[in-house]
């Protein structure tokens, strides 16, 4: 990139008043929505999804997506720069279970925060445009100059083609799917058409064995529904039903097809959803 776009970014980012840098409120961080298929812009920046837990970077703490302050040790956050940092804490491709039970226990364990990392893919308090954000990101990380943290490497894409040949990559080594960033995008707080998620689905079957009752919206409703599969695995699916078939939910005993994105330590579909009442054949 040339220096002038960098000296751009960096006065954007050093306008920017230094008491934001050191918030203690909730997170307004960047959300995702989930990538249709619908090529929206000439050229998304596409990354692994990382399998981790999202982390905000105040400058002075660490704090989950819900502004709940992780106790990381004190030798994790003393190096890490004074700029607010959003990214994720990771250990490794399919150990998520065991990344939340050290990050989220308030006595850290030294020798398992040895083998997490922080990575980090945005600047959230930063006037400037993504590709700017980056290179200053970038800078940031490497004058930090610390082993646990990481820039998360961007790479354009321009087709759906390329999307679905990135996202096989990445899955058939363990990863858990993509994120797609809009070109010369702001940093957005809340749900956002800027950042996309994409993560492969499969189907299954299982049968109904009970229901549990909806709460708020879902009053009078049905909330979720029971199910087992053909192997005895019993676990509940809350999400993926129309306001009728709430009302209306598939029968017991009856079998149902469903999706969901890979399976948990104990072997239960990870964020199932309803799809249909499987079909006779």
């Amino acid at each position: 990139m040339h220096n002038t776009v960098l000296l751009i970014a960096l006065l954007a980012c050093l306008l920017i008043p230094s008491w934001l840098y050191a918030k203690d409120t909730l997170p307004n961080l960047i959300l995702a929505k989930h990538f249709n298929g619908d090529i929206q812009h000439q050229g998304y920046w596409l990354s692994e999804k990382l399998d981790g837990v999202r982390c905000y970077w105040n400058g002075r703490k660490l704090l989950t997506r819900n502004g709940n302050e992780i106790h990381a040790p004190p030798w994790f956050t003393a190096q890490l720069p004074r700029h607010a940092l959003d990214g994720e804490l990771w250990m490794a491709r399919g150990a998520f279970q065991m990344l939340t039970s050290v990050v989220l226990d308030k006595q850290p364990h030294e020798k398992l925060w040895e083998q997490i990392q922080f990575f980090v893919f945005d600047l959230p308090h930063s006037n400037a445009r993504f590709e700017e954000r980056q290179i200053l990101l970038s800078s940031l990380v490497e004058q930090t100059n610390i082993s646990h943290l990481k820039y998360v490497e961007q790479t354009k894409v321009f087709s759906t083609e390329e999307i679905q040949e990135k996202l096989d990559d990445l899955v058939s080594m363990g990863a858990e799917g993509v994120m797609l960033r809009a070109p010369n995008s702001p940093y957005e707080s809340g749900r956002s058409d800027y950042l996309l998620k994409l993560k492969p689905r499969h189907d299954a079957e299982a049968r109904v064995v009970a229901y549990q009752a909806g709460r708020g919206q879902f009053e009078d409703m049905l909330g979720a529904i029971w199910v087992e599969t053909k192997d005895g695995t019993l676990f509940k699916i809350g999400t993926g039903f129309s306001h009728e078939e709430r009302k209306n939910p598939p029968p017991i005993g009856s079998e149902i097809t469903f999706s969901y994105q890979g399976l948990t330590d104990n072997g239960v579909p990870r964020f199932a959803s309803y799809e249909r009442i499987r079909q006779a054949e």
